[in-house]
């Protein structure tokens, strides 16, 4: 079966020390992935785990 669903893209930028970066890229590493997919693993695993509501549910 194939999803319906949208893929939807989204760009994150952050400002970190080059100390912090060196020890993401470790991490990244140990799981055999570059610095963006280690990321990408992470706001997706939270993603999933995190109900976003919408401005509108918000309201009730």
């Amino acid at each position: 079966m194939i999803s319906t669903d949208p893929i939807k893209e989204v760009q994150i930028s952050f400002r970190t020390t080059p100390e912090i970066k060196r020890l993401a890229r470790i991490e990244a590493a140990k799981q055999d992935m570059s610095l963006n997919e280690w990321i990408k693993h992470l706001v997706e695993a939270n993603f999933t785990t995190t109900k976003i509501s919408s401005p509108a549910q918000k309201q009730s």
